[in-house]
């Protein structure tokens, strides 16, 4: 049985340097494809959370009496740190989607006795570690990647906020 899978094994990897050659665009597109790396790896990913962090971006401040309209297009993305390029996509599968808000909104200036009001939207992220087992289905070795992921909170993941001031 095992050498049947080890044959398997190398004439996989053969079409694939042949391929290379033959057709690079080819290549390019299984080398980076996730479902490509799963015929000869099996992976399992753990994460567990640690902490809320937030990124707070100024939007706009209108002037006492004053008004503005603007077209908002905001993206929250997974972040990782510490991650190898050839699990990262892995790891992205395990995490929040990307958030996008797109919305046209009219901020208002302040009342009288405030000179601005200072917009702002704070992004919340969930911040934990992530592990992944990674399973050579043909010789059953293991191999664990460890590091740091941020992913759009599923609680309030953007907040729109404002502060007056005199």
């Amino acid at each position: 049985m095992k050498k049947i899978s080890l044959s398997f094994l190398v004439v996989s990897i053969s079409l694939f340097f042949l391929m290379s050659f033959a057709m690079p665009e080819t290549a390019s597109k299984l080398k980076g494809s996730i479902s490509s790396m799963k015929i000869i790896y099996s992976y399992s990913v753990t994460k567990s959370f640690s902490a809320r962090t937030e990124e707070t971006i100024r939007i706009t401040s209108v002037p006492s009496g004053q008004e503005e309209t603007k077209d908002l297009q905001v993206r929250m993305d997974a972040k990782l740190e510490d991650t190898p390029l050839n699990i990262k996509a892995v790891v992205k599968e395990s995490l929040n989607k990307p958030e996008v808000f797109n919305y046209t909104s009219t901020f208002m200036g302040p009342e009288k006795g405030f000179s601005q009001r200072n917009y702002y939207l704070t992004k919340n992220y969930d911040k934990g570690r992530y592990t992944v087992i990674r399973r050579n289905k043909v010789t059953g070795a293991e191999k664990v990647y460890a590091g740091t992921y941020y992913e759009p909170s599923v609680q309030d993941p953007m907040v729109n906020w404002s502060r007056d001031e005199k």
